[in-house]
Order: C-alpha cells, then sequence, then structure tokens
C-alpha cells in the first residue's frame, strides 16, 4: 500500500522552485505514448503531476481514476480547484464531462505515471539523494532538505509518497534544473523506485523489525531496502548507519554495486562518529572524518542528533562545506508525527504534548521513550503507546521487552492499549502503571483524569493503531 494515507501533499520545493512549467506537450506525449483527444494551447506548459486531489499544486497535470482503472482522483474533485488542472489524463475520457481542459487518453494509468516520472529523471540535471530505512526517513529527507538548502533550490517527497507511484509523482513534479532533490524511498517494489529515481547518493537510516511478514526475518528485510543501491552506477556514495541492524549485509550489497561507502553512527570505525549528546541541551560533538565539531539542534533526541551526522556525510560527499549545513540542522525541528512538540491547554492544566503518532516500530519505539525520559519538566513524563504492527512472529517479544526499558527510565506513567502488551503490563513497575485498554477510545477518560499542570505527555503507535487520533482530540481539548 502507498504510504501516504490522508495528509500527503506533493512534492515540496523551496525557493519557489516549482513557480513555472516545464512540461510541454511533447514531453509529455513522448513520456507517455498518450494521445491528445483535446490538444494544449500552443505555449501550454505544466510544473508537474497530482494523482491525489488535496496534494494539487497550481500547474499540475492530474491523473484521472477510473471505475477500471482506480489509480488517479476522482473527476468530481477537480470542479472546485482553482486553478483548475493544467491538464487530464485518463484512460477513459468518455467518462469526463469536462470539456475545457487539455485532455491526454493514456492505455494504463499507473505505467503512465512510471513513465513520466523516469522520462522527468532523464532530464534532471542536479543530484538525487535517495533515503531508506525502517525508521527515521521522513525526518531524514526534511533536515536534509534544510541543510542543502544555503545551495540553491531544494526539492524533497513530502510526507510518505515513498513507494513507486510516489516515487514516479515527485519526480515528475521537480523543475529539471534544481540542484538537489532529496526523495524518501520505501521497501515495496525497491528495485523500482530505484531504477527510476538513480540516486547519486543513497542514505540508509536503519534496520529494524517492521514490516515484517510470519516467516520474514530482519536479513530479509535489509536485503529487500539494499535494492535501493541497484538504480546506481558504480562510484555512486551509499552513506550507511555503521550501528545498524544486518550491518553486514547493508555494506556486502552497497559493496556489490561497486559503491563509496560513508558510515555515521556511534561505531569507533565512524567517518562521522558520534562523540557526545547532552540531552538537555541538544549538545552534539562529533568526530567528522577527523575533524572534531560542536553544534547545537533546535529538536530533541538522540536519534535526531544521529540524523544529523548522516545529513553531514551527505553534505560532506557532494563536496560542500559543512558550516552553512551546521547553521541550518540547528533550526530543524521535528516535524507533526515524527516527533513535535505542543503545549496544550487541557482542562485548565498546562502540558507538552510529544506528538510521534505517525508509525512505530521497535526501534523507534525505543529512541521516542528515551527522548521523553531525558525530557526536563516540572510534571511527569507520560507514555500512551499504542501497539506496533507488522512484526511478524515475535511481535509479542517486541512489545514485552519494552518494559525493561521503561522499568529502567524516568518516566513516571505508562498507559498501553492493545493486547499486545499483556505481557510488558504485568511487568511493569506498580507505581508506572497508568492503564491498559483494549482499544485507544478508552484512553480519553484516563488521561484526562491523571493530566497535571507540568506534564509531558508522548503518543505514540503505529498508524493502524490510531494513536494518532488521541493527538487530535487533545488539541482539540486544548483549543
Amino acid at each position: 500500500m502507498e504510504e501516504m494515507h490522508h495528509n500527503v501533499t506533493s512534492l515540496a520545493c523551496n525557493d519557489d522552485a516549482g513557480e513555472n512549467g516545464f512540461w510541454t506537450a511533447h514531453h509529455v506525449t513522448l513520456a507517455t505514448g498518450g494521445e491528445w483527444l483535446r490538444q494544449p494551447q500552443q505555449e501550454w506548459t505544466a510544473t508537474g503531476l497530482s494523482i491525489y486531489a488535496p496534494a494539487m499544486q497550481p500547474g499540475n497535470m492530474a491523473v484521472i481514476r477510473t471505475e477500471v482503472d482506480k489509480c488517479g482522483m476522482p473527476e468530481t474533485a477537480i470542479h472546485s480547484m482553482s486553478p483548475p488542472p493544467a491538464c487530464l489524463i485518463t484512460t477513459a475520457p468518455e467518462q469526463l464531462t469536462d470539456p475545457r481542459l487539455p485532455l491526454l487518453k493514456i492505455t494504463d494509468a499507473t505505467e503512465a505515471i512510471l513513465a513520466l516520472g523516469r522520462y522527468a529523471r532523464n532530464q534532471m540535471m542536479g543530484n538525487v539523494i535517495g533515503v531508506t530505512g525502517s525508521a527515521g526517513k521522513t525526518t531524514c529527507v526534511a533536515m536534509l532538505a534544510g541543510a542543502l538548502s544555503p545551495w540553491g533550490p531544494v526539492c524533497k517527497s513530502a510526507f510518505n509518497a515513498n513507494l513507486p507511484r510516489g516515487v514516479a509523482w515527485n519526480l515528475a513534479s521537480v523543475p529539471w534544473n534544481t540542484p538537489y532533490t532529496v526523495l524518501e524511498m520505501a521497501i515495496g517494489r525497491m528495485a523500482v523506485s530505484s531504477r527510476m529515481a538513480r540516486p547519486h547518493i543513497a542514505v540508509f537510516t536503519n534496520v529494524q523489525p517492521a514490516h515484517l511478514g510470519e516467516k520474514d526475518t530482519l536479513r530479509d528485510i535489509a536485503i529487500t531496502k539494499s535494492a535501493i543501491f541497484l538504480g546506481m552506477s558504480p562510484g555512486s556514495i551509499a552513506i550507511l548507519n555503521r550501528d545498524m541492524l544486518e550491518w553486514e549485509t547493508v555494506r556486502e550489497a552497497a559493496e556489490k554495486r561497486q559503491l563509496t561507502i560513508l558510515t555515521y553512527g556511534t561505531h569507533s570505525d565512524c567517518d562521522f562518529r558520534l562523540l557526545s549528546y547532552e540531552a538537555v541541551s541538544h549538545r552534539v560533538t562529533v568526530n567528522a572524518q577527523g575533524q572534531k565539531l560542536t553544534y547545537q539542534l533546535d529538536a530533541g533526541g538522540k536519534h535526531i542528533a544521529i540524523n544529523s551526522l548522516a545529513v553531514l556525510a551527505t553534505v560532506s560527499a557532494l563536496n560542500l562545506p559543512l558550516a552553512p549545513a551546521i547553521k541550518q540542522l540547528a533550526k530543524f525541528q521535528a516535524l507533526a508525527g515524527r516527533g513535535a512538540e505542543k503545549p496544550l491547554h487541557v482542562q485548565g492544566r498546562k502540558i507538552m504534548m510529544i506528538d510521534d503518532a505517525y508509525n512505530a516500530n521497535p526501534g523507534s519505539m525505543a529512541a521516542a521513550l528515551e527522548k521523553l525520559s531525558e525530557t526536563q519538566t516540572p510534571g511527569r513524563r507520560i507514555a500512551v503507546l499504542g501497539e506496533m504492527a507488522e512484526l511478524g512472529s515475535n511481535a509479542e517479544r517486541y512489545h514485552t521487552e519494552l518494559a525493561a526499558l521503561i522499568n529502567h527510565s524516568k518516566i513516571e506513567r505508562v498507559y498501553l492499549s492493545g493486547e499486545a502488551y499483556n505481557a510488558c503490563w504485568q511487568l511493569l513497575e506498580q507505581d508506572r502503571k497508568g492503564g491498559h485498554v483494549t482499544t485507544h477510545m478508552a484512553l480519553k477518560p484516563l488521561l484526562l483524569e491523571t493530566l497535571q499542570d507540568g506534564d509531558v505527555i508522548l503518543l505514540k503507535g503505529s498508524h493502524s493503531t490510531r494513536i494518532h487520533e488521541l493527538v487530535r482530540w487533545l488539541e482539540a481539548q486544548s483549543a
């Protein structure tokens, strides 16, 4: 399933990089092999592509889905768009009712989207950076895009359009003279995405138990994600987290493609090594290929500090100076759903909410709990945890192992949702137990009853457990 959910937008570019059209009707025909049933005007151009109505940007071409070909947006969505799409692309033009817009007939919507992505990639003159991993992809993409901004326009995947159609849609929306494009690339059909995106640099954040079937192993995940290297030319650069699980598997895959490897993390062999991280001040000390650097981050958490090393390695690989990138890193703030902190007033009580509810696996859960434990507060540290999905046959063990982590932390109160936490709940120290419920909705009265002035509350769980709905609910209580 495309990891877009309902908050995805189209490719995000800074410096108005996507303001002017760069697709011509001739380009579109060459890319798709489609037939113009209503020709655009002679000076017609398009700024990119959209397959999802809420993500529509001015000047985008719109793919319209049909009863048979479900890829794209419904035609009804375009009726209220202002300005309207640059053109409509569909497999069933006879079903459309708007006679005004240029119209391109294609034979398969998915193939047309992929073809537009491949064509656009062939025109692109700048550097393409692909980011993959079990956790931290979206945050790393955002940090990279910010860090590279001193050297010109940067385009990046917005939210989670990170499977082949999403990667193609993003590529098709990058102005061809953009210096830097940072793409999030997920595990599904990775070889297709990589051969289309052909990254100059691949950043591999980690391998965690995620997207596991009953018989899958961590090595299977590592091998599948390593397909990001398949679209890369010999001599291109792989930036790898030296501390990741299945390190040897990923390293061997990069070496097989004859890639240049740069490493980051805490391991003594790292090219970019974290020497220390001060949780209170967010102060980071790094050995960057023999150069000792110290800088401060606005966003908290050791995992953010580790991500900053991946950014420095990328900047170095591009032969750019580190100082301007570090200045941008210092401004980075955690993203909504991925650790963003938000002050709230709930029934007259001032609290701080950490919204990390977009998704969860054992690695990202441990990182979030560590950040909560290190947070300075006059009140209590409260964890509200939904289940972690797609963990395969060891799902209960991964949930149970969180008990020891919590018991050795500074977290004062824990609320759990879901049966996978049954054993974890039993192992928690008694004075930390807030509540264990079957569904997330049952947490509402418990939270209203427990919250006190000065509390910091972390909300985290896999998207399917709907902990994000509790985030919206708390925000509504505050409003």
